[in-house]
């Protein structure tokens, strides 16, 4: 591993739409902003699931990432998430974010799909996909690591086999088992970077075991909470971590992301967008078909949340003495 790999947090960002559903360039640039701005975020993840991915077309990905980088430092990184399930479509959409300018990409898995997932545990499978990017893109990838219960993750050997591609600097563990973390923790720790991607109650206890970082959705809304609570955790303050998550974060994560298990069906970006919306960031919290807006109901569930947390007022609040 060297410095160059990412360590820290660093939220994935959504994509705000207006009313004609185009993209809200002037609430995208608030958004992008204003979480770029926090102390203790090391980069921007951009493009992901919670950014829509799969409504946005190749030229709005690379707007996206061209506003990533104008509000980022010339320290911080831009990771953009590329998905498809062929080679040639990965390499095409990963030179189109290379050229857009992102410093990397983040690669959701290429066998999320009926025919392919029994392949997520076969290694020359899913090399043949990350092999094909290294060679022909050339940008640090971090591999999305889906919780079992998708079907779609990666077994440990294939992940083994993953971290040894050159360009691999990274893996995202959005495991909700917090063995399944573990497991992936103490067997790839000191071979490449492990960033914990679970926005539910078993974060904490996978952070205080072992982690580089965080790559999270939910690092959006309030992004000095997260930045805050990572920081206790490597001060070894414990005590105030633990005070902080249940105070704050567990609220959060159940009344946005349903602790990763939905209940509903309304999409995670829009109710990561509610939030914003509520906080002041963005104006909407639309999102595009086939997606499922949230709710009335789960507006004041988010509402609640947030007054229960004490986000409302978070960012004006004193920083967390470290």
């Amino acid at each position: 591993m060297n410095e160059a790999e990412p360590t820290g947090l660093y939220p994935a960002t959504v994509t705000p739409f207006a009313s004609s559903l185009e993209i809200d360039f002037p609430a995208l640039e608030s958004h992008l902003g204003a979480t770029a701005a926090v102390d203790g975020v090391r980069g921007l993840a951009v493009n992901g699931h919670l950014g829509e991915l799969l409504t946005l077309n190749a030229r709005e990905r690379a707007e996206v990432i061209t506003v990533a980088k104008k509000n980022c430092t010339q320290d911080q990184t831009v990771y953009s998430g590329i998905f498809g399930y062929h080679a040639e479509d990965l390499v095409e959409q990963g030179l189109q974010a290379k050229a857009a300018g992102a410093d990397g990409l983040l690669v959701l898995p290429p066998v999320d799909v009926r025919p392919y997932r029994r392949l997520a545990s076969n290694a020359e499978s899913v090399l043949h996909f990350f092999s094909e990017l290294d060679r022909r893109v050339g940008l640090p990838m971090i591999v999305h690591q889906y919780p079992a219960y998708t079907g779609s993750a990666y077994s440990l050997d294939v992940l083994s086999r993953l971290v040894e591609v050159d360009h691999v600097v990274a893996v995202k563990a959005a495991s909700v088992d917090i063995t399944d973390y573990t497991e992936l923790w103490d067997l790839l720790s000191e071979k490449t970077r492990v960033l914990i991607a679970t926005d539910a109650p078993g974060m904490l206890g996978m952070l205080l075991h072992g982690s580089h970082g965080a790559l999270i959705g939910i690092g959006a809304i309030q992004p000095r909470l997260w930045a805050d609570l990572l920081q206790l955790v490597e001060k070894d303050r414990l005590e105030h971590a633990r005070d902080l998550f249940v105070r704050s974060c567990l609220p959060l994560m159940d009344a946005v992301f349903e602790n990763q298990v939905p209940r509903g069906l309304a999409s995670e970006a829009s109710a990561t967008k509610e939030a914003l919306v509520q906080l002041g960031q963005i104006p909407s919290s639309r999102v595009r078909m086939p997606a499922v807006q949230v709710s009335a109901q789960r507006k004041q569930n988010i509402r609640t949340a947030l007054e229960r947390a004490g986000l409302l007022e978070y960012e004006h609040s004193d920083p967390v003495s470290l």
